[in-house]
């Protein structure tokens, strides 16, 4: 029996751990960081060079150079969070880049520009640094249900593939009067094919990402399989398995009757 291979969606599962191991390593980053925010000792607000104001605190006009809280935030950020593998590859942005789009502008100017960690802005980091822990544990178990998703259609698919080349290779020992069996099973192969790529647009569409802000089941996978040959490799390799079939079912009808 020839092996069989899913190919779109054996890359589209090398792809998928990637990004697997991508949100877990960041994940991991982010925890580290917040380890080491937990330690710091926020500087008193009414510390020379800064003020109080009605949303929060406020630099003056002449800020002094940052607190050692401050140095110690930019410090753990760069060895944490940045320090990942893929950091480069992947976002190739600078520190303040970064650190403003994870944890927001509010902190990032405290953290760069006023220089001070006051009790409210080691909260602020804080919560954002739960928060982003919160999303890639969020991503991370979006990504899990998408690689059982591809890991069922790839065994049915290897499984009604292996099937139909079995029952093709009988065709040519088996009379004409005899095929119409062979081609009910090739029918119900089909049919499970076809069940398949029904089961994933389903997903697809109906997938909820609500907590994961402005992506969609479709683009969701847009985004992971941008490598792959088809951003939909479910629906390429079932449409390829469904030819594999009806083309022994075609044989069925135009193979010479088997000499015995």
């Amino acid at each position: 029996m020839p092996e069989t291979r899913q190919s779109r969606i054996e890359h589209a599962l090398e792809l998928l751990d990637r990004e697997v191991t991508y949100a877990s390593d960041e994940r991991s980053a982010f925890e580290r960081f917040r380890s080491r925010v937990r330690t710091l000792d926020p500087t008193s607000p009414r510390d020379p060079g800064v003020q109080a104001g009605g949303g929060g605190v406020v630099a003056l006009e002449t800020a002094p150079p940052p607190d050692a809280a401050a140095r110690t935030v930019r410090q753990a950020y760069d060895e944490t969070v940045l320090s990942v593998s893929h950091f480069e590859a992947e976002y190739g942005e600078t520190l303040r880049q970064n650190f403003e789009a994870e944890v927001g502008t509010e902190v990032a100017v405290q953290v760069f520009e006023t220089g001070r960690v006051t009790p409210p802005v080691h909260d602020a980091l804080l919560a954002a640094t739960e928060q982003a822990i919160e999303e890639r544990t969020t991503y991370l178990e979006t990504l899990r249900t998408e690689r059982e998703s591809l890991c069922r259609a790839r065994d049915r698919l290897d499984d009604c593939e292996s099937r139909a080349a079995e029952l093709g290779t009988r065709l040519t020992t088996t009379d004409s009067p005899d095929r119409s069996g062979i081609d009910e099973q090739l029918q119900s192969l089909e049919a499970v094919c076809e069940g398949v790529a029904e089961t994933r647009q389903e997903l697809l569409h109906g997938r909820s990402t609500a907590q994961l802000v402005g992506i969609s089941g479709e683009t969701l996978v847009q985004f992971l399989y941008a490598e792959c040959t088809a951003t939909c490799p479910v629906l390429a390799d079932a449409a390829d398995c469904i030819e594999t079939i009806r083309h022994q079912r075609r044989r069925c009808l135009t193979l010479p009757a088997a000499t015995s």
